[in-house]
């Protein structure tokens, strides 16, 4: 899983931020299968959701094994940039 994620580097960013808008299950899954390529992107995956769950006023809905059993589940293709036009500048 050696692809070049850099192009995705401002919605990671935003993700770890507890920023990124529009949070679904769909675009966690989208971000999930983005950081299936980074080093350590479990970790990211469980850290992000834990900053976007407790800036949302809902920490409760954070869930270890929850987030472990998708991930486990994941395809790890990276997302069309096209899901992620709200965020990323226009070129």
């Amino acid at each position: 899983m050696a692809q070049d994620v850099s192009k995705y580097e401002p919605i990671i960013t935003l993700f770890l931020a507890g920023r990124l808008p529009r949070m679904n299950h769909a675009r966690h899954v989208a971000v999930a299968n983005i950081l299936r390529h980074l080093p350590h992107g479990r970790a990211l995956m469980h850290l992000g959701i834990q900053v976007t769950a407790v800036r949302a006023g809902v920490p409760e809905k954070y869930s270890r094994e929850v987030t472990d059993s998708y991930w486990d589940l994941l395809d790890g293709a990276l997302p069309s940039l096209d899901e992620f036009a709200d965020v990323l500048p226009k070129e």
